[in-house]
């Protein structure tokens, strides 16, 4: 009867271990390839010069998903690389906005230079 008992606990045992094993999330690679891309995206999108901030944060992020991969926690891995990829895209987005509006305030002042020149009193 005691081996009866052995044996159960020792498959219940092995049972619970194996299936810890099975939850383990894989390392996020492929997510990781595309939050870089993001990052890469930011840079040549101005986020350097428009949004540093945001792109500093992404760039820490991946840093630090990467030291988690490396040790095995995977599911921080994983919520690490999703927090970087956001903030790339939101470092692109700033810096396609920040360029956007002065390139309208460099037309708006072209606009007002061309009136004014319009407006001068010609002195033939």
């Amino acid at each position: 009867m005691k081996s009866i008992h052995a044996v159960s606990a020792a498959l219940l045992s092995a049972a619970v271990i194996l299936s810890a094993c099975a939850t383990t999330p894989p390392p996020p690679t492929a997510e990781m390839t595309r939050a870089k891309a993001a990052i890469e995206q930011a840079q040549r999108a101005g986020a350097r010069e428009y949004a540093t901030d945001y792109l500093n944060a992404s760039m820490a992020k991946m840093d630090l998903a990467e030291a988690a991969s490396a040790k095995g926690n995977n599911a921080q891995a994983a919520r690490l690389v999703d927090e970087s990829y956001a903030d790339a895209h939101l470092a692109q987005l700033t810096a396609q906005s920040a360029k956007s509006a002065k390139a309208a305030a460099d037309v708006d002042k072209s606009i007002q230079m061309l009136q004014h020149e319009a407006n001068r009193p010609n002195t033939q």
